[in-house]
């Protein structure tokens, strides 16, 4: 040490105390500043790039490390993992500081802030079909080579660890992260994923806050926005121990296209648009024990929203799949209860276009990933395994979904189908509505339902009911309103040679059904307007106006079906014989294509018999046509006006359906079947009356030239025919009337009979030109030659030749008056003659004083409708007069609702008559006029109002009468009792010759007259 040197030193000593202490202290703390604010700075600006890189085998950069040593912030600048040229992980500036005194005066470490301002990552996965790598994953393996790991064991101790113990206390009043950036890009797909905002703030934070504390600490908010402007946000509270996280998580407008990247080229279609959006709270707490592995993490959520909007798939340039909205709402989790609870699902919208041949649907091709496709192509033998879970999670408790209902409308599907028809058929199911009630995961509570939808806009579709999945039953009611078969007639027209031009199906049933095969439908069918076109006559070949199903029950298990009512209404059929026999009905059967297949036998499981019931076939105005082209010259004819009913139609053996049907041929003859049948039988019954009326024989013209030998100028035929047809043997009677016979001119036809029959008429009729025959015939219908009509030419021809002389004869007009005699007409409500009707009775007995052997009968009818009305009203005058206690003569002639007066001795009458017939005030009756009136705004004056009372006072207590079904008899007895009379008092008929039917129970209700019958003695 040199000589100046010690001296200052013996200065320096001999310096007082203070001066001393203090020159060491400004001493050590500029030592400390240089050393923490100019040495450890260069070093570290040197070091930490080199060590980095040495570490991670990358060019690291950084342009300057700081430290203030008087604050303790400590800043970095512009750091960067290179990759190539190009940053891999980089930030801009990064920096702390430290209270230090805070830090002493708290016994705890206290940080002012910490931020890190704009850090930057660059991830992506390297275009590597052999393995799995990312751009960083040099990093790893250089890390790996580069680090020393020596496996040192921990030395045991027994110290006992107080878990419950705070953690050591730290302090940071706030950290932030500014404006960082991460892009990752998949090298195998191409997709790019950009986040060029993420924002990170953490308020006040302590190691040992609790968020049961008085002052928030620890609040803590993460904002990322991507390249597509769609944010991530998560805001909350945390504790660190025990651990306990609350917050929100709010993720908006996230593009779907984007994600659909990643799987694009293994999906032919392409998602175009589409955006997700996501928000929830969650709430994670930790439960410590005395043990780590006996704590236990709770994690739930509440408040969930999941919905995806926009969502459009397409294939080419066309739409395949869009869907506005779906909704997933009020998403509540519990992981320590395995449980899920939604409040709703909805969505609406959806709109779905699909084609369909006979490879399938193209949605399936559109959808499926090409390495499943590929697999599905050349498939790898695979040996079975049995799949086995691990034994904890056979014994787990299985998580609970309860979704409280699901909401779906203004879906759409459109097909284009061609499976069944080379052609494209178009179909659209719009809307397609659908809503259900609670829905739990593990089936245990059946599943309400509400189905709709429309099917090209031609026809709705209504399911509503109830499904039991654990149970796997359904119990529906379908209602099917105004389904246009015109739509469907692609389909018809592969099997058969017609068009259906029109026609609706309305259905209203109950479906039961379970997985045990029991299926049961009820309800009732409507088919309305229905039009079918031969499309080779270019004419209607069947239609109708209405044909409903009523009451109708099948059941599946038990082999039935069972209807009440098949009621018809204006049925119309068209048959034609062509020339060479066939038929029209022939005509419209599609061939079809005979299959190369062969199929094999099986056997078939002979079970239950179907078994077939119907109460009553009803059908009203109907109509047919018949043609014979076969015929020279043609044949046509139709049937109109055709109504009736058969009851009791069943497959059952033993069982017979009745059958009343009438109608007119050729619009003026009536003709009337009426018996008992069963077609369903192996070898059908038959018992049947038919009744044909004034046909006009001028229309069997093309039949009478063949058979006759002649044509037919003028004649009318009624038939009364009588066939049973037991064990296939028939058997008939038939009586036959010709009036007006006269033959035409000659026909050449070959086969045609020999009969005189010019003389055969002649013979048969009477004088007044009427034949009459009993006709009996038979034969056996499995004869392959039988036929209906040559069996009965055969044995009326066999009659004409016996015939002599005419059986029978009819007196008609023999007063030489053209009236009608055998119907005297009364007025409604009367049973007193008329001077017209005495006129008729004085004609009929003139005629029958020129055929003493005929009898007379009477028998007496009524007009249901009308002369209960009159007998009502005479019934009400008398009733009314009695009140008013004045005699019915007294009573106005013209009295009626409108007429009648509203005020004097009338009036009261009929408010007592009111109140004796309903047992209330009359007054009641007004006060409810005056209310609906005023309901209406209009205001009535006295006298208007007073008219309206009396007038609905008079209305109702005349609907009030009633008629009893005797009165109507009595009155018909009365009327046929003046007839008999008349003409043996007045007119002077012998009375041993008027027979007077007993009118009083089996009463003619279609008018009010006396029906008369004439008979032979």
């Amino acid at each position: 040490m040199s000589n100046k040197l010690k001296a200052a030193m013996v200065k320096f000593r001999a310096f007082p105390r203070y001066i001393r202490w203090s020159t060491y202290t400004l001493s050590a703390y500029l030592f400390y500043a240089a050393l923490l604010g100019l040495l450890v700075p260069y070093i570290a600006k040197q070091q930490i790039p080199e060590q980095v890189s040495k570490l991670i085998e990358r060019p690291v950069t950084l342009t300057d490390f700081t430290i203030n040593p008087f604050t303790l912030q400590l800043d970095v600048h512009q750091f960067a993992i290179l990759e190539g040229t190009k940053p891999f992980v980089q930030f801009e500036h990064a920096s702390v500081q430290v209270n230090f005194w805070q830090s002493i005066f708290n016994a705890a470490i206290s940080v002012e802030y910490i931020s890190l301002n704009k850090p930057y990552i660059n991830l992506e996965r390297l275009n590597n079909t052999d393995e799995l790598l990312f751009n960083f994953s040099d990093i790893i393996d250089a890390v790996a080579r580069n680090t020393v790991t020596t496996e040192e064991s921990e030395p045991k101790t027994d110290e006992v660890i107080d878990r419950k113990a705070p953690l050591f206390p730290v302090l940071i009043k706030h950290t932030a992260l500014a404006q960082g950036e991460v892009r990752l890009l998949d090298g195998v797909t191409g997709t790019q994923l950009a986040y060029p905002d993420i924002n990170i703030t953490l308020g006040e934070f302590s190691t040992q806050s609790l968020l049961s504390d008085a002052e928030k600490k620890n609040d803590y908010r993460l904002h990322i926005t991507d390249v597509d402007s769609g944010t991530v946000e998560l805001t909350g509270q945390v504790q660190l121990k025990p651990l306990e996280v609350v917050g929100d998580i709010d993720v908006q407008h996230i593009q779907l296209p984007r994600l659909w990247g990643f799987i694009e080229k293994d999906i032919i279609a392409k998602l175009t648009s589409g955006e997700v959006n996501f928000s929830s709270n969650y709430h994670i707490a930790q439960t410590m024990y005395n043990t780590e592995a006996d704590d236990a993490m709770s994690i739930s959520t509440a408040k969930g929203m999941f919905s995806l909007n926009d969502v459009n798939f397409n294939a080419g340039d066309k739409s395949v799949v869009s869907l506005p909205n779906l909704s997933v709402n009020n998403i509540a989790t519990n992981v320590e209860n395995q449980a899920i609870n939604i409040a709703s699902i909805t969505s609406h919208g959806l709109n779905v276009s699909a084609k369909v041949d006979d490879k399938g649907a193209d949605l399936v091709t559109l959808f499926t990933p090409k390495f499943l496709s590929q697999e599905s192509v050349a498939p790898k033998e695979k040996k079975e395994v049995t799949p086995t879970e691990p034994e904890s999670e056979r014994n787990s408790p299985a998580w609970l979904v309860t979704l409280d209902g699901v909401e779906i409308k203004n879906y759409q599907l459109n097909v284009e189908e061609k499976v069944v028809t080379k052609k494209a058929n178009q179909w659209q199911i719009s809307p397609i509505n659908l809503t259900t009630s609670q829905i739990v995961s593990d089936l245990s509570k059946p599943i309400d339902f509400d189905f709709f939808t429309s099917v090209n806009g031609k026809g709705d579709i209504s399911v509503k009911g109830q499904a039991d999945a654990k149970q796997q039953a359904v119990l529906a009611n379908i209602d099917v309103k105004s389904l246009k078969l015109a739509q469907f007639q692609p389909y018809v027209a592969t099997a058969v040679n017609a068009t259906v031009t029109k026609g609706e199906v309305n259905t209203q049933a109950k479906l039961e059904a379970n997985a045990k095969g029991n299926v049961e439908v009820s309800g009732g069918v409507q088919v309305n307007y229905l039009s079918v076109r031969d499309n080779k006559l270019r004419k209607p070949f069947v239609k109708w106006r209405s044909l409903a199903v009523n009451k109708f029950n099948f059941d599946l298990q038990k082999s039935k079906l069972n209807i009440d009512t098949l009621s018809l209404n204006q049925p119309y059929a068209r048959v034609v014989i062509n020339d060479d026999r066939t038929t029209n009905i022939g005509d419209l059967i599609v061939a079809q294509p005979t299959s190369k297949k062969k199929i094999k036998a099986s056997k078939v499981n002979k079970g239950k018999p179907f078994a077939l019931s119907v109460r009553k076939i009803a059908f009203n105005n109907g109509s047919a046509f018949f043609a014979d082209n076969s015929l020279t010259p043609n044949f046509s004819s139709g049937i109109e006006q055709l109504k009736g009913n058969i009851g009791h139609v069943s497959s059952i053996p033993g069982t017979k359906a009745t059958v009343d049907i009438s109608g007119n041929i050729e619009k003026y003859a009536p003709v009337k079947v009426k018996g008992e049948i069963n077609p369903l039988l192996k070898e059908p019954y038959l018992n049947l009356d038919v009744v044909f009326k004034s046909v006009e024989l001028t229309t069997v013209n093309p039949y009478s030239g063949t058979y006759a030998g002649h044509y037919i100028d003028k004649g009318q035929l009624t038939l009364a025919l009588n066939y049973q047809l037991e064990n296939n043997k028939l058997k008939g009677e038939n009586h036959v009337i010709i009036d007006q016979l006269k033959l035409g001119k000659a026909s050449d036809s070959d086969v045609a009979t020999s009969l005189p029959l010019e003389l055969a008429i002649a013979l048969l009729q009477d004088n007044n030109g009427v034949i009459d025959l009993g006709v009996e015939v038979s034969g056996d219908v499995n004869d392959p030659e039988f036929s209906l009509g040559a069996v009965i030419w055969s044995t009326i021809s066999n009659i004409i030749t016996k015939a002599v002389t005419a059986p029978f004869s009819f007196i008609a007009g023999l007063a030489g008056s053209d009236e009608e005699l055998n119907i005297i007409a009364f007025d409604f409500g009367a049973n007193t003659l008329t001077a017209e009707e005495k006129e008729k009775l004085q004609t009929l007995g003139k005629a029958l004083e020129t055929r003493p052997k005929l009898k007379l009968t009477v028998d007496g009818a009524v007009s249901a409708q009308e002369d209960s009305k009159a007998l009502a009203l005479t019934q009400f005058n008398q009733l009314l007069a009695d009140t008013a206690e004045i005699n019915v003569a007294e009573l106005p002639a013209n009295l009626s609702a409108t007429t009648m007066p509203i005020s004097g001795k009338l009036s009261d009458a009929l408010q007592r008559l009111y109140k004796q017939e309903f047992g209330e005030k009359a007054s009641l009756v007004e006060d409810k006029i005056e209310d609906e009136q005023d309901e209406k705004g209009i205001e009535l004056t006295d006298e208007e109002l007073a008219k309206r009372w009396h007038i609905a006072l008079y209305n109702l207590a005349l609907n009030k009468q009633e008629v009893a079904k005797g009165d109507l008899g009595q009155l018909a007895q009365q009327r046929a009792q003046a007839v008999k009379a008349y003409l043996v008092d007045v007119v002077k008929v012998d009375a041993s010759r008027v027979f007077l039917l007993d009118s009083r129970f089996d009463i003619e209700q279609d008018t009010s007259s006396v029906l008369l019958s004439l008979e032979a003695k």
